[in-house]
């Protein structure tokens, strides 16, 4: 798994549990309009005058069937702009005295709003995303501990396998990646001439020459795909440095 899946990941599920939280609120918030409108057209059925009165409110709220909005919701004459809050459609009622048009309004919290809501698929996604964030860095602090990365390069020891930044697998023959493997695994990455031939030829009395081929051809190869270098003195310490400490 790369970094970035597991970031994809987690930021699908914090946008689906976002999502989901929104069109929960959006649903109850239609449920709260339709409810102020069908309770809004029983009292209009039943008013005798235009006049608002404290029997209007209370036989208003008598019909609504949510109970937070019979505590925040009255009847009044409709207003071009309701503001923010929740309102119903304007309805009309004919009279002696003619024509007045009412609406309901609801000045609900955010919060009462959402205490009416289906939180369990937004709680559900967030319990996931959250579990998936756990799990994601444990997963890549314990595959860290198996990674080194030099330059360009980076070696798996759990896979035994060279990567580049990509994640695509370097192509070096065995006993360069046994050379390589040595170099990265070695603290300041520096090894010297005898034991590199003690561990890659250690029934060869002499593998000088063998180390040397074998190191001029592996040059090229890593300073291509690495951006790294290998420096050495003669007959000294070989060592393996990013291009630009090389210098």
């Amino acid at each position: 798994m790369k970094p970035y899946h597991a970031i994809l990941l987690f930021a699908l599920l914090v946008g689906a549990a976002v999502w989901s939280g929104m069109h929960g609120y959006r649903q109850v918030q239609r449920l709260m309009v339709a409810d102020m409108n069908q309770a809004l057209a029983q009292t209009l059925a039943t008013k005798r005058d235009c006049w608002l009165t404290p029997d209007t409110i209370a036989d208003y709220r008598s019909y609504l069937k949510t109970e937070t909005l019979r505590r925040h919701s009255i009847v009044y004459y409709a207003m071009d702009n309701p503001g923010d809050g929740l309102c119903s459609r304007p309805m009309g009622w004919h009279g002696q005295n003619g024509r007045v048009v009412f609406q309901s309004y609801a000045n609900c919290s955010v919060a009462s709003v959402l205490a009416l809501s289906d939180r369990r698929l937004p709680f559900s996604l967030s319990a996931m995303a959250l579990l998936w964030a756990v799990f994601s860095l444990a997963y890549f602090r314990r595959h860290g501990r198996d990674m080194i990365v030099l330059g360009q390069l980076m070696l798996r020891k759990d896979e035994d396998c060279f990567y580049n930044l990509h994640h695509e697998p370097v192509g070096l023959t065995p006993m360069q990646h046994r050379l390589m493997r040595l170099f990265f695994e070695k603290a300041n990455h520096q090894l010297g001439k005898q034991e590199i031939c003690d561990a890659l030829w250690p029934k060869k009395p002499d593998a000088s020459e063998t180390l040397y081929t074998l190191v001029r051809r592996l040059k090229p190869v890593i300073e291509k795909q690495g951006g790294l270098k290998i420096m050495s003195e003669r007959g000294g310490d070989y060592q393996l440095l990013p291009g630009d400490k090389a210098l």
